[in-house]
C-alpha cells in the first residue's frame, strides 16, 4: 500500500526553492502589498473629492458638502455634516444657516453679528469675493471658544464663513457656509476646506492654512 505522500507527491522529484526563487517570491509579495496600498491611498483621495449639494433655489448656487461626511441634526441650521474619522472633541464640519434678510444681518454686517454670538470671537481676516455668477460674498475667517459635551474644558475653534444673497423659499435670504475645526487641526484641515469653497467657485488665497 502506497504511502501519502507517494500517493500525492513524489518527494524524489522536489526541489526547495533556490535562494533567488525566494528572493524574488518575497518581492512579489511585497510588490502585490505596495499595489494595494496605493489603491487604497487612491481611493481614499477619490472619495475626498466627491460631494453632495444642498439645493437652494432654481438658478441659485447649490451648498457643496462631503459625501462621505455624517449628517448631524442642528437646531437653527440647514445643514451640518461632521468628519466620522476625527478623533477630535470638535471634529472638522460643514455647517449652512439661512437668515431672512429683513431685520437680519446683512453682508456687512455679518463680522459684527458673529461677534455678538461667540464667545471671544477673534476676527482673522475678512475679503468681498465676488463668486461666479457675478453676485458678491463675504469670506470671514475667525477663532473663537466652544464648549463641547465631548471636552471638559473649552475647545478654541478656527473658522471659514462664506456668506452670500441668494434667494431660499419665497424669498432672498442670507446664506451662511461655515466650514469650522479645532484650531490645532486647522492647518492639516485646511486644504480639504479649499476643495469646498473652490465647488462654489471661491478661489482661496492661504494656501497654507495658517492664521495670522
Amino acid at each position: 500500500m502506497a504511502q501519502f505522500n507517494e500517493a500525492f507527491l513524489d518527494a524524489s522529484a522536489y526541489r526547495p526553492p533556490t535562494k533567488w526563487q525566494a528572493r524574488t517570491s518575497n518581492l512579489m509579495v511585497w510588490l502585490t502589498a505596495l499595489i494595494l496600498l496605493t489603491a487604497g491611498w487612491f481611493f481614499k483621495d477619490w472619495m475626498m473629492t466627491q460631494f453632495r449639494y444642498l439645493a437652494l433655489a432654481e438658478g441659485e448656487p447649490a451648498i457643496p458638502y462631503p459625501a462621505q461626511w455624517r449628517l448631524e441634526a442642528a437646531e437653527g441650521l440647514a445643514l451640518r455634516v461632521l468628519d466620522p474619522n476625527s478623533q477630535s472633541a470638535f471634529p472638522p464640519r460643514e455647517e449652512v444657516a439661512i437668515y431672512p434678510l429683513p431685520g437680519g444681518p446683512a453682508i456687512n454686517a455679518w463680522p459684527e453679528f458673529r461677534r455678538s454670538r461667540l464667545n471671544a470671537y477673534h476676527e482673522i481676516e475678512r475679503t468681498l469675493t465676488t463668486l461666479p455668477d457675478g453676485r458678491q460674498a463675504l469670506s470671514l475667517t475667525y477663532s473663537f471658544v466652544a464648549e463641547t459635551d465631548a471636552s471638559p474644558t473649552p475647545i478654541v475653534v478656527a473658522a471659514h464663513d462664506l456668506v452670500f444673497v441668494a434667494h431660499y423659499g419665497q424669498s432672498d435670504n442670507l446664506i451662511v457656509m461655515t466650514l469650522a475645526a479645532d484650531v490645532n487641526e486647522w492647518k492639516n484641515e485646511w486644504p480639504f476646506f479649499q476643495k469646498i469653497l473652490n465647488q462654489v467657485g471661491v478661489e482661496t488665497q492661504k494656501s497654507d492654512g495658517e492664521l495670522k
